[in-house]
């Protein structure tokens, strides 16, 4: 997820990018930063090829962001990365994402969102949405990898490690509120 920006060949405002996590690697990536951020995507437990994973949910695994400062400025990050979508330096996929996806992807997997109708009425969307989502992009993804690899750019450097231990510590709640 990024600000949105006009391109004229889409109809749409483009507020989401997916690139290969390996594009993280790009010598225009700020790095260390774009390295540690590559291992955490790569090297979280559980993760499998394919899988899309949002910043969002780098925040999540990192404390609820409080880990950032051990990985690095993600912002920079993410500018980078949708500068070398743009300029065509690596295979992306720019997506205006509608409202709704965009807000849930954006929030973390425990996040909910409440929509208020017209009529009165609500509905409220969390975890489940966001997954029915992820999984739906995973299928673009996988559809898009089926005609040809997904390049994730030129010269690419090695990832960095991490100072001490990795930094992942997913936000969870507790007795006695968020840990």
């Amino acid at each position: 997820m990024h600000e949105p920006y006009e391109e004229e060949r889409h109809p749409v405002p483009i507020n989401a990018t997916i690139v290969h996590a390996a594009t993280l690697l790009h010598p225009s990536v700020p790095q260390p930063d774009g390295g540690r951020m590559y291992r955490c995507l790569t090297e979280f437990p559980g993760r499998s090829a394919g899988c899309v994973v949002p910043v969002s949910t780098l925040t999540y695994e990192l404390n609820g962001g409080r880990l950032w400062g051990a990985v690095g400025d993600w912002e920079r990050v993410t500018d980078a990365v949708v500068a070398l979508a743009r300029a065509d330096r690596c295979d992306a996929m720019p997506l205006g994402l509608p409202q709704l996806s965009a807000t849930l992807l954006a929030g973390g997997p425990h996040t909910t969102l409440t929509m208020h109708h017209p009529d009165g009425t609500s509905t409220e969307y969390g975890g489940a949405d966001r997954v029915e989502r992820l999984r739906e992009l995973e299928g673009h993804v996988r559809a898009f990898v089926a005609r040809a690899p997904f390049w994730p750019g030129d010269g690419l450097v090695a990832p960095a490690p991490f100072a001490g231990p990795r930094p992942y510590r997913p936000y969870r709640p507790d007795a006695h509120g968020w840990r």
